[in-house]
C-alpha cells in the first residue's frame, strides 16, 4: 500500500466518522449505563446518517510547504497550546500559592488526573471532585486560569485556519463554495455551523500526521452507509456515509489545489 501524498484528496464525512468512534467506544463499555447511552446515541446517529445524503467535505493532505503555511497563520492569530503537562504544572503550583489545609489531598487528586489521561478515565470520586478543583483554580486567576484560557481560544481557531487551508469542496452541502490565493473563503466557512467545521479542521489537522490506517482509508472510495440499526455485533463492521446525487459545488474563480 502507497502512503498517501500531498497530492491525495481525502473524503470526510463527519456523522459517519462520529458513528465509528461511538461504536468503538460501545466496544471498550464495561458499565452497563454507559453501554445503555453509547447504543442511545449510535441510533440517534444512524438515523441522521439514513435520513438524508451526508455532507462531503474534501480534504487536502498537505505538503511541508503547506504544513508551514497553516503553522504561520495559526501563529498570526495568536493561539498557543502548552500541552496537558503544563496545564497541570501550572494548577499545582496555583494551589500550592494558596496552600489550603487539604492540599496534599488536591495534590494527590491532580497526579491521578494527569496519570489517567483525562479527567473522565480517572477514577469516579476522582472526576467528581475535578470540576470543584479546576473552577477554583480558575477563580484565583493565576497561571492555570491563563493557559487554560489558551488553550481553548487555540481550539477554537486552529480548526478553522485548517478549513481555510485544506478544505477544498464540498457534496451535498447547498451553498457555493469558493477558494481565493489558495484559501477557502471567511465567506464560505459562513455556511457551516460551527461544530462541523470544528470537525473538518481536526480532520484536516490529523491528516498532517496519518497514521497506517488513515492511508489505507484514503485510498479506498467511499460507499453507501447501511440501513439497518447498528447492534454489539456489528460493530466490527466498516461503516461510510451515504452519498447523494448531487457533485462538488466548487467555484472556479481559484482552482483548489491540493
Amino acid at each position: 500500500m502507497l502512503p498517501i501524498s500531498a497530492k491525495d484528496v481525502v473524503r470526510f464525512t463527519p456523522r459517519v466518522e462520529l458513528l465509528a468512534w461511538l461504536q468503538a467506544r460501545l466496544d471498550e463499555a464495561t458499565d452497563v449505563e454507559q453501554h445503555e447511552a453509547l447504543e442511545r446515541q449510535i441510533g440517534k446517529v444512524q438515523d441522521e446518517i439514513d435520513a438524508a445524503p451526508q455532507p462531503v467535505y474534501l480534504l487536502a493532505v498537505a505538503s511541508h510547504l503547506q504544513r508551514a503555511a497553516f503553522r504561520r497563520d495559526l501563529l498570526a492569530t495568536g493561539a498557543t497550546y502548552a500541552g496537558d503537562a503544563a496545564l497541570y504544572a501550572a494548577l499545582r503550583e496555583d494551589l500550592e500559592a494558596v496552600a489550603p489545609v487539604n492540599l496534599p489531598e488536591l495534590l494527590a487528586i491532580v497526579d491521578e488526573v494527569e496519570a489517567a489521561g483525562k479527567p473522565a478515565d480517572a477514577a469516579p470520586e476522582v472526576r467528581d471532585r475535578w470540576p470543584g478543583i479546576t473552577r477554583v483554580a480558575r477563580a484565583l486567576g493565576g497561571r492555570f486560569a491563563a493557559l487554560e484560557g489558551d488553550q481553548e481560544f487555540y481550539l477554537s481557531v486552529a480548526p478553522i485556519v485548517a478549513c481555510r487551508h485544506f478544505l477544498l469542496g464540498w457534496e451535498n452541502v447547498d451553498a457555493p463554495f469558493t477558494r481565493r490565493g489558495n484559501l477557502t473563503t471567511d465567506e464560505t466557512l459562513a455556511a457551516l455551523e460551527e461544530g462541523e467545521m470544528q470537525a473538518i479542521g481536526f480532520k484536516a489537522m490529523n491528516l498532517m500526521r496519518p497514521t497506517k490506517a488513515l492511508e489505507k482509508n484514503s485510498a479506498s472510495p467511499s460507499r453507501s452507509a447501511s440501513s439497518p440499526r447498528p447492534s454489539r455485533t456489528a460493530t466490527s463492521k466498516r461503516l461510510t456515509a451515504q452519498r447523494g446525487s448531487s457533485t462538488e459545488n466548487a467555484s472556479s474563480e481559484t482552482p483548489a489545489s491540493a
